[in-house]
């Protein structure tokens, strides 16, 4: 999902690096209010899921992580996306700088919608995790497909592929997405923005001990 140096054009380029300057100032307090391992860790499990990609055009197709991330981080997920996105371009060349706000802003608010999914309800539920998720990487898919019809007819065929070849990786997305969800609200729901479990009541003790009986000892005879 991610988009090489030379593909779009620079009117384009502009308003990606103007986009995602505007929800990068509007997204960091959320930030330096959330846990900074919390962040942390799912910020890394963006960046190694999209490091499993493979090569098509001017693009890639791979996983993302973008649900589940938006769901744990909410409103710190596009920070966290804008980490992830410019280590994968300066260690591995993932990407470009001129396309970096472009990326940062297809992916990113692609997580935002996911989180804001997520938020509609008060409880988990498997099914607001998978529409997280599924909402969450298609917005990411559709502006990426966006991004290259910019540049003409050239790409049309390779956006209209885009949506073929990331049917699967969809799919993929929105089980793990499910899947993650269901044992995070059973282990840990804080990190889900879910009330906590009451904790059970104490049972009281119903049966006597061995050997006693259950009616008051009777008086000695006079």
């Amino acid at each position: 999902m991610h988009i090489s140096e030379g593909v779009c054009p620079p009117p384009v380029l502009i308003g990606g690096f103007l986009v995602a300057s505007v929800l990068t100032a509007g997204t960091l307090p959320a930030l330096a209010k959330a846990s900074a391992p919390r962040v942390s860790v799912f910020t890394g499990a963006f960046f190694a899921a999209s490091l499993l990609q493979l090569r098509f055009g001017p693009g890639s197709v791979h996983l993302s992580l973008l649900g589940l991330t938006g769901i744990v981080l909410g409103r710190a997920a596009l920070p966290a996306v804008l980490v992830g996105v410019a280590l994968q371009l300066f260690l591995f060349a993932q990407g470009g700088v001129t396309t970096l706000g472009l990326n940062v802003t297809t992916m990113g608010v692609g997580a935002l919608v996911a989180g804001g999914v997520w938020r509609l309800g008060s409880t988990p539920s498997s099914w607001r995790a998978g529409l997280a998720a599924g909402l969450g990487t298609a917005t990411a898919l559709a502006l990426y497909a966006a991004a290259l019809l910019s540049a003409g007819e050239a790409l049309q065929a390779v956006a209209t592929a885009s949506f073929v070849l990331h049917a699967p990786i969809l799919v993929i997305e929105i089980a793990l997405t499910v899947i993650a969800v269901r044992f995070l609200a059973r282990v840990q729901p804080s990190l889900l923005d879910l009330p906590l479990p009451p904790p059970e009541p104490a049972k009281a003790a119903t049966e006597s001990p061995p050997g006693t009986g259950s009616s008051a000892p009777s008086e000695p005879p006079s």
